[in-house]
């Protein structure tokens, strides 16, 4: 009698991790759907970034010998005010 409770209590714990490893294969495999699904909006948000950021370190190298373009940069934020201090632009890292 004792082998069999000790048997079903083995069983039920097996049938438990079997129910509960099929449950995160399924959050996996969702998980991976999801993600091939999203996978071309970040690459494409992430060449757009990369070209924006070109774009603006090229902005600034232009500031330097053309400083008309001066208070637009100053007006986005972009560059400081020469008379605020002694740093020069900041170029944006990637």
């Amino acid at each position: 009698m004792r082998n069999n409770s000790y048997t079903a209590l083995l069983v039920g714990l097996l049938f438990i991790s079997a129910v509960a490893a099929a449950v995160q294969v399924l959050r996996l495999s969702f998980a991976m759907r999801d993600l091939r699904r999203i996978q071309p909006r970040i690459m494409e948000n992430s060449a757009k970034l990369s070209l924006t950021q070109a774009l603006l370190n090229d902005t600034l190298e232009y500031s330097k010998r053309n400083p008309a373009i001066d208070p637009l940069l100053q007006s986005m934020n972009v560059k400081t005010s020469s008379a605020s201090g002694a740093a020069g632009p900041q170029p944006v890292s990637k």
